[in-house]
């Protein structure tokens, strides 16, 4: 089940006859990490690129001790830390799971190797990239356009199957806020929407 849905998702991008299908699964290994396990620490660089099978993870930046996600991945997403996976360059990034993960994994090396056994692979991950930018550039504009609540209700639009799934304050990090304020917005969002709600 599990190599028919990943299938299905690389088809969606690019379609794969048998043989480059049996050649990336050589390549790629099914791989399950317990909830907070670090896939990529600080400063180290990155060499495996992840599509999630089951359970999420989170991308974030360490400041001053202080923890700001940056993207959060769950089932179907391909996740890593791009820059340093593509560049082979030290992390400013770390990766870490936040419940009991299941993913395809592949190493830069043998997907390096797979760019020239299944030349498809060379547009299947520049597809991914795409996605990676257009995600990226919304976020950085959202910084700059949207106040915290616009942030959240992004949030729940872009992540409706995690809204309940991971702690708020790794939401309330992702939005920008502490997690006093974000308790407090919710409460405004909320008596806001049982205003609405008696008025009908």
């Amino acid at each position: 089940m599990e190599n028919k849905t990943i299938l299905e998702i690389f088809n969606s991008i690019i379609p794969l006859n048998s043989k480059e299908i049996e050649l990336i699964f050589q390549k790629a290994k099914v791989e399950s990490f317990t909830k907070k396990t670090t896939l990529l620490k600080l400063n180290h660089t990155c060499n495996h690129m992840y599509f999630v099978i089951s359970g999420c993870l989170r991308l974030y930046y360490l400041k001053d001790d202080v923890e700001r996600n940056c993207f959060f991945f769950h089932e179907n997403n391909f996740c890593t830390a791009f820059g340093s996976f593509m560049q082979q360059r030290p992390s400013n990034q770390i990766l870490q799971t936040i419940e009991d993960t299941t993913c395809l994994t592949i190493s830069h090396a043998d997907l390096e190797i797979l760019y020239t056994l299944v030349p498809k692979m060379n547009t299947l991950v520049r597809k991914i990239l795409e996605e990676r930018y257009t995600n990226a550039h919304d976020i950085i504009s959202s910084f700059i356009l949207h106040n915290p609540e616009e942030r959240y209700l992004e949030f729940i639009n872009k992540y409706p199957l995690l809204v309940n799934r991971i702690p708020e304050y790794h939401i309330s990090s992702y939005i920008g806020i502490t997690p006093k304020s974000f308790s407090r917005l919710k409460g405004r969002i909320k008596k806001r929407f049982s205003v609405l709600q008696a008025k009908k």
